[in-house]
């Protein structure tokens, strides 16, 4: 009866381990992530590290129009890395295509930098910015008409 158990028990074990193995592609959870207030500004981004506003456009419109250029002013918030003097570049990635593409690399000046492009598909979009090519946060944002 004892060996019936440790069997059992055993099982149970292996059954759970392989259901933790694998990870698909489609399980990742995609949402628009939550604005941030910094300096009574609204920003995309991730608290206390990254964050962008758009300042062109009508005011009524979304902050990522669907094919729509628009420039952004971009704040580096995290206090702990230097970055002044230093490259940053965003990349994004569809939701639904998995298209990847660059959208600006510019230089940081004082915690801040600007950038200027548009995504050409509704959808969410996942932007990840890299700082001298090390990779500072991701985020993911709303693209709509």
């Amino acid at each position: 009866m004892n060996g019936r158990l440790v069997f059992f028990s055993l099982c149970i074990l292996a059954g759970m381990m392989l259901s933790g193995c694998s990870v698909d592609k489609d399980e990742t959870t995609w949402k628009e992530s939550e604005t941030f207030q910094h300096e009574n500004v609204t920003l995309y981004g991730t608290e206390g590290v990254f964050g962008m506003t758009k300042v062109n456009g009508e005011a009524d419109e979304p902050a990522f129009p669907v094919g729509e250029g628009r420039h952004y002013d971009v704040y580096f918030l995290k206090d702990s890395i230097d970055v002044n003097g230093k490259k940053y570049r965003m990349l994004a990635t569809h939701k639904e295509t998995d298209e990847t593409i660059q959208l600006y690399e510019w230089g940081i000046d004082n915690n801040r930098s600007g950038a200027k492009f548009a995504l050409g598909r509704e959808g969410i979009w996942k932007i990840d910015v890299f700082v001298d090519e090390k990779e500072l946060t991701s985020f993911d944002v709303k693209v709509e008409k």
